[in-house]
């Protein structure tokens, strides 16, 4: 490999440091923001919403890019989940004890969300899937703050925030659904109109 080959890959290897520390940065605003504008903290309240007005446009901007390790995120969530189900008890505290009925459904719940999220890889995003996935992001940060750090039962909170997430990914993978269904209809009406004018030109 010549010289400029190897400050190719240097160069490459920086950009992609350098995405991950930005990632790293805007998701740490975008939970520090839900954290402070919706829970009582030591710290303002305004400031949890300028952190949210910071990072929320950057996320939905750089989408296409961040949501191709999205169910890679959440496999590995799963696969934590099915360690603390195996033990019974939490990652690196053996001493914390974690009932298995509430894990077994946000194991479930991230084991659904991460089959769902799997269309997102390799595909341009339209709206649906922005407004769905910043939706699920949301709910999932508010899971996440509002979660008692020993938890015994799933509360009414966490159900309801477990179907809406699931609800928006469902709904993207609907509508994208509905929108390939009437573009293969709408190439099979063509279709046989382009060939009728293929005949009669030909004769």
């Amino acid at each position: 490999m010549g010289k400029k080959g190897k400050i190719a890959q240097v160069k490459s290897g920086l950009r992609m440091a350098a995405a991950i520390l930005i990632f790293v940065a805007v998701g740490g605003l975008f939970v520090a923001g839900v954290n402070f504008a919706f829970f009582p903290t030591e710290h303002p309240r305004i400031l949890g919403w300028v952190f949210l007005i910071i990072s929320t446009p950057i996320m939905v901007l750089e989408m296409n890019r961040w949501v191709r390790v999205f169910p890679g995120l959440l496999a590995y969530a799963v696969l934590n989940g099915i360690i603390v189900l195996s033990t019974g008890h939490a990652l690196g505290k053996p001493s914390v004890t974690l009932p298995w009925l509430p894990m077994l459904g946000v194991t479930s719940f991230y084991a659904v969300s991460a089959a769902l999220s799997l269309r997102f890889k390799g595909r341009k995003l339209n709206w649906v899937d922005r407004i769905a996935v910043l939706a699920y992001v949301f709910i999932l940060v508010w899971l996440w703050v509002s979660a008692p750090s020993v938890p015994t039962r799933l509360r009414p909170l966490d159900y309801l925030g477990i179907g809406s997430g699931i609800g928006c990914l469902l709904f993207a993978w609907v509508y994208d659904r509905i929108q390939s269904h009437r573009a293969h209809g709408s190439r099979r009406r063509v279709t046989p109109g382009t060939a009728g004018v293929s005949q009669v030109s030909s004769g």
